[in-house]
C-alpha cells in the first residue's frame, strides 16, 4: 500500500511542478503587464501626450471656434487633467454673448467645449449691416453673420431703448415676434419710446415699448377681423384698433374698433 502511494506522487510529481511553473510564469505576466502599465501611464503624464491636442466646440452660433478657444485659455501647454475648469468656464460665461459654458474630456487628449448663447431676438439695422441684438440687449458687433428670423431696429440710437426692445421682444410668443420684419423708432411728444411696425404679411401697426409684448397678444385676433384690402394702420396699445386711411370706410372701422376693444376685454 504504501508503495502504490510513492509510485503515485513520483507520477504527480511532474505535473505539480509544470503547474508551479505554469503559475509563477502567469504571476510573473501579471507583475510585468502592471509594472509596464504604471511606466507607460507615468511616461504619458510626463510627456506632451497628456496635454491638450485638440479642442471640440460645440453649440457656438455666432462666436467663432477660435473666440471660444482663445477665452478658454486652452493650448497645448494645459495638460487635459488639470484644466483648472471652473476658471475657464468662468471666463467664457464672462463674454455677453454666452449664456453658459461646459468643459468635458476624451481619452487621450481631446478637450470638448459646449456652450449656450444667449437668444438673438432682433438685429440692429446700421448702414454698414446689421448687429445681432441679444436677449440681454447686448450688441454682438465681432458676429458674422447675416440678419435673420428676427426684427430689424431702426432708428433706435439709445441703448436703454434696446434693452427695452430686445426684453419685451424676449418675452413675445415666437408666433407672434415671427411676424414682425421692422421696428421703427418713431418718438412722438407724449411717448418717447413710440415705435412703428412693418408686419410681413403687410400691415402697418404703431404701438409703444411699454409692455410691448402683451399688447401684441391680440395682434392674430385683430387681423382676422381685417379686411385684406384695408389700408390703414393697427393700433396695438390698450384697445386695439385700426385707423383706416381711407374716409369712406370710416364707420367700418368705428365697428371694428368696438369689436375689438370688447375681445381685449374679454381677453
Amino acid at each position: 500500500m504504501g508503495k502504490d502511494k510513492v509510485l503515485d506522487m513520483e507520477h504527480k510529481l511532474p505535473q505539480l511542478q509544470a503547474e508551479r511553473k505554469r503559475r509563477t510564469k502567469r504571476r510573473f505576466i501579471i507583475y510585468l503587464a502592471v509594472f509596464t502599465f504604471l511606466i507607460a501611464l507615468v511616461l504619458y503624464f510626463q510627456s506632451s501626450f497628456s496635454h491638450v491636442q485638440r479642442v471640440e466646440v460645440q453649440g457656438n452660433d455666432t462666436l467663432s471656434r477660435e473666440e471660444v478657444i482663445d477665452m478658454s485659455g486652452l493650448s497645448s501647454e494645459v495638460s487635459i487633467w488639470n484644466l483648472n475648469k471652473e476658471e475657464r468656464v468662468e471666463e467664457i460665461e464672462n463674454h455677453d454673448v454666452v449664456l453658459s459654458a461646459d468643459f468635458s474630456r476624451s481619452f487621450p487628449n481631446t478637450v470638448n467645449i459646449s456652450i449656450e448663447e444667449h437668444e438673438i431676438v432682433a438685429y440692429l439695422y446700421q448702414s454698414n449691416g446689421s448687429i445681432p441684438v441679444l436677449s440681454t440687449g447686448a450688441l454682438n458687433e465681432n458676429a458674422d453673420v447675416e440678419a435673420g428670423n428676427a426684427p430689424i431696429l431702426r432708428d433706435f440710437n439709445d441703448q436703454t431703448l434696446i434693452n427695452q426692445a430686445a426684453e419685451e421682444l424676449s418675452k413675445m410668443a415666437p408666433h407672434i415676434s415671427a411676424r414682425i420684419s421692422d421696428i421703427i423708432h418713431t418718438p412722438v411728444e407724449n411717448d418717447s419710446s413710440r415705435i412703428t411696425l412693418l408686419m410681413n404679411d403687410g400691415h402697418t401697426v404703431s404701438s409703444t415699448l411699454t409692455n410691448f409684448a402683451s399688447r401684441m397678444v391680440p395682434y392674430p385676433a385683430v387681423v382676422q377681423q381685417l379686411d385684406e384690402d384695408a389700408d390703414g394702420i393697427i393700433h396695438m396699445r390698450i384697445n386695439p384698433y385700426f385707423e383706416s386711411f381711407d374716409e369712406e370706410d370710416a364707420e367700418e372701422v368705428d365697428n371694428i374698433e368696438e369689436e375689438e376693444e370688447i375681445n381685449v376685454e374679454n381677453e
